[in-house]
C-alpha cells in the first residue's frame, strides 16, 4: 500500500483517516488460490 499520510483541515478540525480491511471467511478455507490471489493481492497493494 501506498505510505501517505494525509492530513485534512477543517475550520474548527484537522483529522487523519485510515481504514483497515479484514475479509475472514467461515473456518478459515482458502478460498483464493493461484493467480487469483495473486492478481487481487497486487491490486489492493498499489
Amino acid at each position: 500500500m501506498k505510505d501517505t499520510k494525509r492530513i485534512t483541515y477543517g475550520r474548527t478540525s484537522v483529522y487523519n483517516l485510515n481504514y483497515h480491511l479484514i475479509w475472514g471467511t467461515k473456518y478459515r478455507d482458502k478460498v483464493l488460490k493461484g493467480h487469483v490471489e495473486e492478481v487481487l493481492k497486487q491490486s489492493l497493494y498499489d
